[in-house]
């Protein structure tokens, strides 16, 4: 993810993949195992999400919404909560413990669960485990030949909730990612802000990634209650600081894209030294799954005066033409195998 370009000895430019999106210092994901759309409680903590520009998960246990009654549900997720940030990750066909079944059976519901949520068009990437139940192997390969990128599981002890912290590139098991247990099922899971308030900050210092998992926001009766208010205050502290609230799909998908990225540069031969590159940016990886833009920071040398570069084809809609300030330029693209013209003007 780092790489530069010289000439006559001398570094032109570098280019390096940020952590997280946009720079952040910390990503967080906030999922929500609720069946949103079954009464309007489910909708609160939603709402409060997309009143704050937070990007939010919520569950599909796909055999619940098959229901002619229901499906219905699948268009307003389509209409309401996707073009605003929230995102849905899959909860099984059926809401069992998967680790109790065997690799075939587990591998149906999975399938089943993914095939479903991409007929209804919501897109399906990511999972996480009914009862927190993908502890073993069989069911994480399962899950991984299904089609889910990864899958999240859920822990109660605390060393484990940061992902990628300090220096670390990738997640110890892609397909049993750790979460926060929210809520007041057990006393050892942060159940108001002021106990969960400690965890976003060791994320922000740790530079890491950290995954909640919520149940029964402003309902009691739920299993796992949240109350609101608290969960408006997760959010509020989430808004004020340097996290990148990033949906569960796309933090993996930026993980994944960064960890494989593939940077060529080369002179355009003939040209004037140094004005034109041919610029190469790729993965390798499926682009109709990881199309997640990457944060790339072009750090030029400041011995050669670069006041702007124009890239073509555009990274940026209806913009080719870009500022560069104090030797730096910061732009978000897809890795997607694409050939880019690099040409730099000089003071």
């Amino acid at each position: 993810s780092d790489v530069c370009s010289s000439d006559l000895g001398r570094e032109v430019f570098n280019i390096t993949a940020t952590k997280w999106r946009d720079g952040h210092r910390a990503a967080v994901s906030i999922t929500y195992d609720a069946p949103w759309g079954i009464h309007p409680v489910f909708s609160l903590a939603t709402d409060a999400a997309i009143a704050r520009g937070l990007s939010m998960d919520v569950e599909i246990v796909s055999d619940k919404l098959s229901h002619f009654k229901r499906i219905a549900i699948t268009q307003r997720m389509r209409t309401e909560l996707m073009p605003r940030g929230v995102g849905f990750f899959g909860h099984g066909h059926s809401h069992i413990d998967h680790d109790a079944l065997s690799y075939h059976a587990a591998y149906q519901s999975f399938r089943t669960n993914f095939s479903l949520m991409r007929a209804w068009g919501l897109n399906p990437k990511v999972y996480a485990y009914p009862l927190f139940a993908g502890r073993d192997a069989q069911t994480q390969a399962a899950n991984r030949q299904a089609g889910f990128i990864a899958a999240r599981g859920g822990t109660r002890d605390p060393s484990a909730y940061y992902i990628c912290a300090d220096g670390v590139r990738e997640p110890e098991q892609w397909h049993n990612l750790p979460s926060v247990i929210m809520g007041n099922a057990s006393t050892r899971d942060p159940s108001t802000h002021d106990q969960l308030q400690p965890v976003l900050i060791q994320t922000l210092q740790r530079r890491a990634w950290t995954i909640m998992t919520y149940h029964a926001i402003g309902h009691p009766e739920g299993w796992g209650y949240y109350p609101y208010v608290e969960f408006v205050r997760d959010l509020d502290f989430i808004r004020a600081n340097d996290f990148w609230s990033g949906n569960l799909a796309s933090v993996a998908a930026y993980i994944q894209e960064r960890n494989a990225l593939d940077i060529q540069i080369a002179r355009f031969f003939g040209s004037q030294m140094p004005n034109s590159f041919e610029l190469f940016i790729g993965d390798g990886l499926d682009n109709d799954v990881y199309d997640e833009p990457l944060t790339l920071d072009f750090q030029f040398n400041p011995d050669l005066g670069v006041r702007a570069a124009r890239i073509t084809p555009t990274p940026v809609a209806g913009q080719e033409r870009f500022i560069v300030e104090e030797n730096h330029l910061r732009l978000n693209m897809v890795p997607d195998e694409r050939l880019y013209t690099l040409s730099l003007e000089r003071e």
